[in-house]
């Protein structure tokens, strides 16, 4: 069970990475601050994610940040999130802190980029093909091919 101080540090540098997305210009200024974050992630909460979240989070199987390449990613990871995570809360499990964590930090980065980026965000919900399967390997295989 986290401490009330560790999720307060937590929170703490989330509200950071936060404003660096909110202040972030361009495509390429959000995937920096969104990729800042996931660095961020200590290899040991990353496998307390792990051990819950099914392969759904932007993580590979050695515990590393999947690169964030520009504002579809942020899109697919967000949509990924959001459906694990709604799909978890319809079947009655409580949600982890850092499930939690990943999924808001993630609708946030979306709004920011459908604020900035509109046509982003109308050409993407056009493109079928620009989503994935959410998988661990789907996000692996991205990371990969780059």
């Amino acid at each position: 069970m986290a401490t009330t101080e560790y999720v307060l540090d937590s929170l703490m540098e989330m509200d950071r990475f936060v404003g660096l997305v909110a202040s972030a210009t361009g495509p390429a200024g959000i995937a920096d601050a969104v990729n800042k974050y996931l660095a961020s992630w200590s290899t040991e909460r990353i496998l307390s994610l792990q051990k819950i979240d099914a392969g759904w989070a932007p993580f590979d199987y050695r515990q590393h940040p999947v690169p964030v390449c520009g504002t579809v990613d942020v899109f697919q990871i967000c949509e990924t999130m959001r459906a694990h995570c709604t799909a978890l809360k319809e079947s009655g499990i409580t949600l982890a802190p850092e499930l939690l964590e990943l999924d808001l930090f993630f609708f946030f980065a979306r709004q920011i980029v459908e604020t900035h980026e509109p046509a982003v965000s109308s050409a993407y919900a056009v493109v079928p093909h620009a989503r994935h399967d959410g998988s661990r390997q789907s996000f692996v295989n991205r990371a990969i091919s780059r």
